[in-house]
């Protein structure tokens, strides 16, 4: 009784990762026919957070195969006075930066909906305080969103 319960419960899920598996890789087929990455950076960005840090902001987004084919692309500009008027009016300054980043990365998201996945680097520069460099990266990709892939670029 015991094995026949197993080899039921093994040709369950055999018959599920089969079922699965066309839909992951008609997906991944879609994912890399086509992608537009669009990346700026925010150097020597001041903040008084933690004491007061210089940040180096990357940013790097994929636009939604919608996007593209309606040419629906959203300015950098107003992205980056997002990212601005966030850290500005961020309230808790002793969050990790981790904390602040991956929250950062989920507004600017909901914002654009045009985009597919976001990553957002954040470099700390050493300062008396944390004689050390740092960096949070987060990277984001929407449920059945293309993943962002930056290939051998210095981003």
């Amino acid at each position: 009784m015991k094995y026949r319960l197993l080899f039921a419960s093994s040709a369950l899920i055999l018959s599920f990762n089969v079922s699965v598996s066309p839909s992951l890789a008609q997906s991944n087929t879609k994912c890399e026919q086509h992608q537009e990455i669009f990346a700026f950076q925010v150097p020597n960005y001041p903040i008084q957070h933690q004491r007061g840090a210089i940040l180096n902001i990357k940013v790097a987004y994929r636009l939604t195969p919608e996007a593209i084919t309606q040419n629906t692309y959203p300015d950098f500009v107003p992205i980056r006075k997002d990212i601005d008027q966030f850290l500005v009016n961020y309230p808790n300054k002793v969050d990790f930066w981790e904390i602040v980043n991956k929250k950062l990365v989920q507004v600017i998201l909901d914002k654009y909906p045009q985009m597919s996945s976001l990553r957002i680097e954040m470099d700390v520069f050493p300062t008396p305080g944390e004689p050390f460099p740092r960096s949070s990266i987060v990277n984001s990709t929407r449920p059945q969103g293309c993943p962002l892939s930056l290939g051998n670029t210095s981003f």
